[in-house]
């Protein structure tokens, strides 16, 4: 692995860990901020409303972070080819990057995968069903 390859590869993996950390503390307060919410039976608007802006906050940065693990991807593969890419990220993102539609698909992937909208989904039931029972 060349040394360029290999710092940002460490550093890309540190952050892809560290986003993935904080992803789980989006979850953890979005929560507890929720239950208190309910607990002090606040509005269904207001429930619905900070359900779904933490489920935006965690898409956003979970396609930050597959962004992160496509990057990763390719340094592992130049790594194979014994090429040197590292230290191109802004460089490579550009040369790749869509137009608008193509990062609104790429939330839309991410703000409906298992792991981001299933916490979610179940807080938006759930204040749906007390509302409505």
């Amino acid at each position: 692995m060349s040394n360029n390859n290999q710092a940002e590869w460490l550093l890309l993996q540190q952050s892809y860990d560290q986003m993935e950390k904080q992803a789980l503390w989006l979850k953890v307060v979005a929560i507890v901020l929720w239950l208190y919410l309910v607990q002090n039976q606040s509005g269904l608007l207001l429930q619905l409303g900070l359900v779904l802006l933490f489920w935006l906050h965690e898409t956003l940065w979970k396609t930050q972070q597959s962004r992160t693990e496509s990057r990763l991807y390719a340094l592992e593969q130049a790594t194979q080819q014994a090429q040197d890419i590292g230290c191109l990220w802004h460089h490579s993102w550009q040369q790749q990057r869509g137009g608008l539609l193509q990062l609104l698909t790429d939330y839309l992937k991410n703000s409906v995968k298992p792991t981001v909208a299933v916490t979610y989904v179940i807080l938006l039931g759930a204040s749906l069903v007390r509302h409505f029972n």
